[in-house]
Order: structure tokens, then C-alpha cells, then sequence
């Protein structure tokens, strides 16, 4: 959670009861939270973070032997046992890098990276891909080789760790940070929009030896002719049995894996998607069947004027966490918190990233 106007975040662990404790930390932009079975993980500008069973391990954020310190999270993958996170450098002058949080102990391993600052990551199996740009930069393996240099400007959907320089398979232009995209059997997903406003899917095949021209495939989104003609390109999309699933403006639309080269994907209005506080109508994380996101029933906010800067305040006064079905769109409260004496802030508070505890997602499904 953020405060507006000020420099600090706030890791709140919730129990499920509603109760309530907060970490604060040093704001990073696009900050992520991963819960796997070893634990939780989060970033500040400095550090990197893991809470488990034995308590809290902290990794101050070093590559031989110097200081890293990031502005920008881009994206917070699980690969393996482990969660790689991709940065950009707090001075611009510098290169993006990326750290490897491992999951069994706790520690963090950081490397200069082209793919650090990246648009979005994909993990397919044990490799991670990144539209990017190159530079001359080294990737996250210390032995691994240098990008071509002919292919230091491109954007290219490439294998950030391992690290495989040759492994370009697109030249999709980076747009914004902070989605994952999902990969089934091989093929990444990603929404995108040109400059004519048309939008769509762009299907990448990850397997070694595709040529280039089948590598990457734009499939574009037919909406219903109802439908708003206002509706933006998705920037986040999951797979949930078979479909394709993805939110604009707090409503949630599904169509069917591509099955041809080049045919449009035909989408479907599945619901809306409650989501307030902070949101700009975006699912804060999925399930492997639901989205969850945060609301405040607006009708339980209180809002009031602060004359000095003519400004409108929100003070928190109710919190939920909304789970909403990606089959059937039916949205319901999975659990409230109890916003009363609390140890974090509830005036102008913004919900900017969630995890939920697996265990409990399965015994609560």
C-alpha cells in the first residue's frame, strides 16, 4: 500500500481473519509481491526481502561488491524454486540488472542485465523471456555473451535467464511495465496495440529453431459490435482452462487460444470486475481460476476537503479483498480486513500490488 504525496510503501500481512500487520519500506515504483511455498518476497529501493517460517531474511542488493539501487520494478517471475526480478537502475546512467531470490534459502543473487528493465517476463519451463531492448551489457549468467551488435536496438523477446544471446524470436516494441504474460505449452501471450488503435494478441513460440517468421503471430481482438469502441488494448492477460482471460476498465473479457496462424480472436463479455482503491480497473493477481483484486464499496468511503491545497482526501474506512470467478465473472468477498487501529495509512491509500497465500487460495477456492 502507498500514501499519496509521501516516499513510503507499506507490506501488509493479513491474516485470515482480517487482521493486520505492516513492514513499511522504501517506495519502488511497480513494486511486487511473490507467496510461493517458500515464503513471501518484496523490494525496496536497496533490498530485497523474504518472510517465511524462520522470520525475515534481508538482502541488501549488491553486485561485485557494489551497491544497486533501483526506482522501477519491471517484473517478479517464479522460476523454478527460485524469483527472478527485473530492475532499472535509480541512476539512469546506469544498467538495468536483475536478482535471483532463492527459494530455498532465502538469499539473493544480483547481475547486470539488458532484460532487467523490461516490458513484461514470461517462464516458460525453466527459461525466462523478456521483450527488451539489447545493449552490450552481459545478461544474468556471469559467463554468458554479449548481445550481437546488430541487435542491441531491437525489442526483442529473448531469454533473460538463462541467458541466450541468439534467442531472439520478436521485435515487439516495449510499451509499459509490471505484467506477466502467460506461456502454455511453449507459446507466450501478449496483448498489444498499434498505432491505428487495433489491438490484439501476439503469439510467441519459445522453441529453439523457429524460424523467424513464425515466431512471433499477431492475432487482433474482435469485441462484440455493442461494445464500447473505447475499450483499451489489455495490458495483462492470464490462461484458465483453454482462454484467454483479460481485464479493461473493470470488465473482464475471455476468447479462445488462437488455433490458426492468423485468425482474429473472437472476445467475450464475462463481468465486471469490482476494484477500487488505488486500481485503475486491473486485477492486482490471478488464480489458476479466479481474479482477486481490492475494493472499499465506495459507498463506505468517506471523503472530505483539505482547503489548504483545495485537494479531496479518501480516508479508508472499509477494506475487502473481492474474488471474481474468470469462468462465470461472479464476483464475491473472500475475505474483509479490519481497517480499525491500524499500522498503516488510511487516508488517500492506494492498493499497488497483492499476493495471496496459495495454501489458503486452494482451501478457499
Amino acid at each position: 500500500m502507498t500514501e499519496g504525496g509521501e516516499d513510503s510503501s507499506y507490506l501488509v500481512l493479513v491474516s485470515p481473519e482480517g487482521k493486520t500487520r505492516a513492514i513499511e519500506l522504501e517506495e519502488v515504483e511497480g513494486a511486487g509481491i511473490s507467496w510461493t511455498e517458500h515464503g513471501i518476497t518484496t523490494s525496496d529501493t536497496a533490498h530485497d526481502y523474504v518472510i517465511d517460517e524462520s522470520g525475515l531474511t534481508d538482502n541488501k542488493r549488491t553486485s561485485d561488491d557494489k551497491s544497486l539501487e533501483t526506482m522501477h520494478e519491471w517484473y517478479r517471475v517464479q522460476v523454478g524454486e527460485g524469483t527472478l526480478v527485473g530492475f532499472s537502475p535509480a541512476d539512469s546512467s546506469e544498467d538495468p540488472f536483475v536478482t535471483y531470490i532463492d527459494g530455498d534459502s532465502g538469499k539473493a543473487t544480483t547481475r547486470v542485465s539488458p532484460y532487467g528493465q523490461t516490458t513484461t517476463a514470461a517462464v516458460c519451463g525453466e527459461r525466462v523471456f523478456a521483450p527488451g531492448r539489447g545493449t552490450s551489457t552481459k545478461a544474468f549468467e556471469e559467463n554468458s555473451e554479449s548481445i550481437p551488435e546488430d541487435q542491441w536496438d531491437l525489442a526483442a523477446l529473448t531469454s533473460a535467464y538463462p541467458h541466450d544471446g541468439t534467442d531472439i524470436l520478436s521485435t515487439l516494441e516495449p510499451t509499459s511495465p509490471g505484467s506477466t504474460s502467460p506461456c502454455v505449452d511453449g507459446i507466450v501471450y501478449e496483448g498489444w496495440e498499434n498505432d491505428d488503435d487495433q489491438h490484439f494478441f501476439r503469439t510467441w513460440t519459445t522453441a529453439k529453431g523457429t524460424s523467424a517468421d513464425k515466431a512471433a503471430v499477431d492475432h487482433e481482438i474482435v469485441y462484440p459490435e455493442d461494445a464500447s469502441s473505447q475499450i483499451g488494448a489489455p495490458s495483462a492477460v492470464t490462461v484458465a482452462d483453454g482462454q484467454l482471460v483479460w481485464v479493461v476498465e473493470n470488465t473482464m473479457w475471455s476468447a479462445p487460444l488462437p488455433t490458426s496462424a492468423t485468425a482474429p480472436v473472437q472476445a467475450r463479455e464475462v463481468g465486471w470486475v469490482e476494484g477500487y482503491i488505488g486500481l485503475d480497473a486491473e486485477v492486482l493477481t490471478y488464480s489458476s481460476n479466479a481474479a482477486y483484486t481490492m475494493t472499499n464499496e465506495t459507498d463506505l468511503h468517506k471523503r472530505f476537503t483539505k482547503r489548504r491545497s483545495d485537494r479531496v482526501w479518501t480516508e479508508l474506512t472499509a477494506l475487502s479483498l473481492v474474488r471474481t470467478d474468470l469462468a462465470t465473472g461472479k464476483p464475491s468477498i473472500a475475505l474483509e480486513i479490519d481497517v480499525e487501529d491500524v499500522d498503516f495509512p488510511t487516508k488517500d491509500a492506494s492498493v499497488t500490488a497483492l499476493a495471496v497465500n496459495p495454501e489458503w487460495v486452494a482451501e478457499n477456492s
